[in-house]
Formats: structure tokens, sequence, C-alpha cells
């Protein structure tokens, strides 16, 4: 089966993801629980519609083109300092995305305009709103309207776990709300064909910062299998499932498609064999997580230091990924030749 067949598998789910922004959706397919799963509208054509609504398409965080050339992955994923975006990285990951096919997300990281990038936090979400960061915004809202195909605008994400890490990420969620509604805002005068993801980090005061459903396309939580902390945190190795069903349920009752916007996994060869065939397996989302639609390995180690001895961890696609995504492709296919 040839590599343009199986993306177009990927496709299609991808597309379920994409056009679900419409104020007056579709109704439900499966409306028993009154979720509509399979999130489409009329902007959906009729052979999208007639695929499996459930499959979900794999994408990659790949700041080293490692997997570049990989025809088992649907998504190009991008962070964006926006007050100095790295415009050469980014030239190169949308010329990637075109060629493969892929679709595009940017995840915008809206630090300040301080020479240390932090400071000034508790002025940024007022700055916003003042038209402070216009610039910023025309600028990596114009280069995604450049893209060409589909295209997904992740901002300020992991907002409600305030740390030094991140200016945007504070207690203060009024703010927050009404920055990202600025944001959205601007951004859909330059790109309205732009779906732009709400990604909290998971915790339990997530809905405080929610800023609505018509400035939310889909939401992107992070997935994070690490051995040791597993075991230290929790008693025992936790599987995929056993990590994403919390968060899920804290989202899920949003009613938008959910992804995983950043997902890794580091340990022994047998653990991360264990989450590698969860994660591509379809019977893994078709029951538990029927609202997830993308998966989005994160392929570098940690830029940051984890807390209590962790470390950086390694979340880098090894063989073992590697050979399962070949696998997955060729199962794929092989249904599709059915």
């Amino acid at each position: 089966m040839s590599a343009t067949v199986v993306r177009s598998a990927f496709a299609a789910a991808t597309l379920l993801l994409m056009a679900v922004a419409a104020p007056s959706a579709a109704c439900a397919e499966d409306p028993a629980d009154g979720i509509d799963r399979s999130m489409t509208t009329a902007a959906i054509g009729p052979e999208a519609k007639e695929t499996t609504a459930r499959t979900v398409a794999i994408g990659v965080y790949d700041p080293h083109d490692a997997v570049a050339d990989s025809d088992a992955l649907a998504l190009e994923h991008v962070f964006v300092y926006w007050q100095k975006p790295d415009r050469a990285l980014i030239k190169r990951k949308m010329a990637i995305a075109a060629r493969q096919g892929r679709t595009l997300m940017l995840s915008v990281e809206p630090y300040t305009h301080a020479a240390d990038w932090r400071s000034g936090g508790e002025r940024l979400f007022a700055d916003i709103g003042k038209g402070r960061f216009d610039r910023e915004i025309r600028d990596v809202c114009t280069r995604a309207a450049g893209f060409g195909g589909p295209v997904y605008v992740r901002w300020g994400h992991e907002m409600e776990q305030p740390s030094k890490r991140y200016p945007w990420a504070r207690r203060d969620s009024e703010g927050y709300k009404q920055a990202y509604r600025y944001f959205v805002g601007k951004c859909r005068e330059l790109a309205p064909e732009a779906r732009y993801v709400w990604s909290p980090i998971g915790n339990r005061n997530l809905r405080a910062y929610y800023p609505g459903d018509d400035v939310v396309d889909a939401i992107g939580i992070p997935v994070w299998g690490l051995q040791k902390m597993d075991v230290d945190y929790w008693g025992h190795e936790r599987s995929f499932r056993e990590a994403l069903k919390e968060k899920y349920q804290r989202v899920s009752g949003f009613g938008k498609p959910i992804m995983i916007a950043e997902l890794g996994v580091s340990g022994s060869a047998d653990y991360k064999r264990a989450w590698y065939q969860e994660i591509l397996d379809p019977q893994t989302y078709r029951r538990s997580f029927p609202l997830l639609t993308t998966v989005v390995f994160f392929n570098d180690k940690e830029p940051y230091k984890w807390p209590a001895g962790y470390g950086a961890p390694d979340w880098r696609l090894d063989r073992l990924a590697l050979r399962a995504l070949a696998d997955r492709q060729a199962n794929e296919a092989a249904a599709l030749a059915e």
C-alpha cells in the first residue's frame, strides 16, 4: 500500500478535528450520552463523514528533523516564542509539513518584552489587552494564514499551573481568559481558517481558565510517562490509559475534540514498549476516549529539569517507537485494502 493511501487515513482524522469551529455544530451521530463523537459539521464532505471517526492521527514535535521524512505522521508541531520567533525554524517546519502533507500546529508562547522574557508577568495580560503585543500577533498569525493547509494555533499552554517558567501561567484566571480571547479575536482577522487550541496542563482548577466555546476549537493536554516518577508517586508503573484518564475526564465535559498536544515516554524498554502498544492501538480510544483525535509525540530531550531530582527526561522516539509507528502504518494500509 502506498504512503499516499496511508496518509489519507490520517488526513480523514485530521479533517474531523479541523471542522468543529462553527457555532452551530451538526447533530451527533451517536447522541446517547450527549457527546458528538464524530465532530462533523457541514464543512466536511460526505466522503470524510463515511470514514472511521475514531481514527487517531499521530503527530510530532521534532525540532531536529529526525522523522521529517516519515509517512506515518500527520501533524508537524512547532513552538514559537512570539516576542523572538525563530523564523528560519518556522519556515523549515512549514516546508516539511507541506511536503509531507501534514497539518501544522503552532504553539505560541506569549513571553514578555523583558530581556529575560519572564519578568513582568504581572502586567502581561493587561499589556496584551492594550495592544502592546499586536505586532507579535500579526507576525505569527500571518504566518499561520500563509501555510496553505490545515493549521492549529495553540496559545499560552499550561496556564493553570503557576510557575516561574511561564509568565502567563498565573493565578489570574480572568486575566488569562481575556488575553486568550483578545489573541484569538485578532488572529482570526488574519487567519480565519485556523483552528484554536486551548491547552491546560490538566490540573483540577483548569475550568476556571476556560475562555469560552466560541474561541476554543479543540483542547490539548500533555501526557508524560516517566517510569521512575510513576513508581515514586503512584507506587507502580502506570499504563498510558491510566495516565491519560484523569486529564481526559477533566476536559471531556467541554464537548470539544481533544488532542494529546505533548506526549513523552521515558523508562526501560519494557515500559516504553507497553506505552507505545497502547498509544498506537485504535482500541485504546474507541470506548474509553472517544473525543481524542490526535496524539503528538515530543521527540526531544526535556529542555528543563523536572523537580524532585528527576532531571531532564529523554522523550525522544527510539527504535521501539519507530518500529511501532511503522507497524501501525502497515496495519492502516492493510485495513484500507480490505
